[in-house]
């Protein structure tokens, strides 16, 4: 067995021992095979979008219906890959928020509610994985603003004091709804950052300057916040990114779009000036 899979076997295991737990599903009674084709354990993939817009069904952040998908692993940890896992809607006896193709995997939003309602992936009799989903109205808008002040680079440029020193704060967006005269915030709703200047396209973490989220990890999308906030931060190597390098600002880009087309002021331009700073 690989590395790789022992550490899946571990993971399933852990899965097991979770889902019994929340389902109330004791071990004696559990169904869990032993052979290369009998399920051990299941995992819901990561969904395509952290919401689907009621009425509609559930898409990824290119606008395309997606699926959820589940997959279904054997006791050594590989994945059963003719497996057939059934979906339903888990709070079916609270609201009826969610309508739920039990073979396909197909969501959608029937009635706005408020809090994560939850889509369980289930295989056999005993074994189910559960994970929440939310239920949004439709982003109508977004709007963003540079960020004021200048981002002084420093040396040395590493561990968490560097990590601070060299960082802009959160270039932030605001995805909002309208309606009835009234503007809030969209929650819950995908947002894409992309890095021009300098131009980082695949947001090399090795290049002079690339993004990352609160925790100083590369990341280009940000999920809005209840008020509609979504942003990311720019960190940017001092050493390859020196005062006179000719670039004198990081500009991104802000990309909000539903059904796969812009939303009105989207994209938007968010940049911050740069300079070399005291060490």
């Amino acid at each position: 067995m690989t590395p790789s899979a022992r550490a899946r076997r571990r993971a399933s295991w852990v899965l097991i021992s979770a889902v019994m737990a929340a389902t109330g599903v004791g071990t004696a009674c559990a169904e869990i095979g032993l052979g290369p084709n009998e399920a051990a354990a299941i995992e819901l993939d990561p969904f395509p979008s952290p919401s689907v817009v009621v009425g509609d069904t559930l898409r990824n952040i290119d606008g395309v219906v997606a699926p959820v998908r589940a997959r279904v692993f054997n006791v050594r940890g590989d994945v059963i890959a003719d497996a057939a896992p059934r979906y339903l809607y888990a709070d079916f006896n609270i609201d009826s928020a969610l309508a739920i193709d039990s073979t396909t995997g197909m969501v959608i939003a029937k009635k706005l509610v408020s809090g994560d309602k939850r889509i369980a992936a289930r295989i056999g009799g005993s074994l189910q994985v559960l994970r929440g989903l939310r239920v949004v109205t439709r982003p109508d808008s977004v709007n963003g603003a540079s960020l004021t002040g200048i981002l002084g680079t420093s040396l040395p440029d590493t561990g968490r004091r560097g990590l601070d020193a060299n960082s802009t704060r959160a270039l932030t967006v605001t995805v909002r709804h309208l309606e009835a005269g009234a503007i809030t915030g969209a929650a819950s709703w995908p947002v894409r950052f992309q890095l021009l200047n300098p131009a980082n396209p695949t947001n090399d973490t090795m290049a002079a300057a690339y993004l990352i989220d609160d925790q100083g990890r590369a990341s280009t999308i940000d999920t809005t916040d209840g008020s509609g906030f979504a942003g990311r931060r720019v960190r940017v190597r001092a050493l390859q990114f020196p005062s006179g390098s000719g670039v004198d600002s990081v500009v991104v880009r802000a990309t909000v779009t539903y059904k796969g087309k812009p939303l009105k002021g989207s994209p938007v331009r968010l940049a911050a000036a740069v300079r070399r700073g005291a060490g």
